[in-house]
């Protein structure tokens, strides 16, 4: 159906109402590439067994989701020192930069397992 529209009339309403629905998609494929990213450079900073659970709200207004990530933590300076080193990374990563998302480091005690997917 969007292709016949598309090839058809563009100025109906059923134009609109098509492309409105298309933006979430779209949308919903950028933060999830943004948070495959945001795991990638978490686990260049915190380790492999760095992992990520996303959160529940729409995307709406200035933030695009919630982004948990769970990280080993040894102490308190390495585990500042590598939220600052995945903060600097990660604003300046294009991807990232493209598609705002809050980030929260769930301190995950070093030998345990988190249960969240990786």
């Amino acid at each position: 159906m969007i292709r016949e529209l598309e090839r058809g009339e563009r100025d109906g309403a059923h134009w609109v109402e098509i492309q409105e629905e298309r933006i979430p998609a779209r949308q919903r494929w950028s933060i999830r590439a943004a948070q495959w990213r945001a795991l990638e450079l978490a686990r260049s900073v915190f380790g492999e067994s760095a992992t990520l659970s996303s959160g529940g709200f729409p995307p709406r207004g200035a933030f695009q989701g919630l982004v948990h990530l769970a990280v080993p933590f040894r102490t308190l300076d390495e585990h500042r020192d590598g939220e600052s080193r995945f903060v600097a990374m990660a604003s300046a990563d294009e991807l990232l930069g493209s598609v705002p998302l809050v980030f929260v480091f769930d301190p995950v005690p070093c030998g345990t397992r988190t249960g969240r997917l990786s």
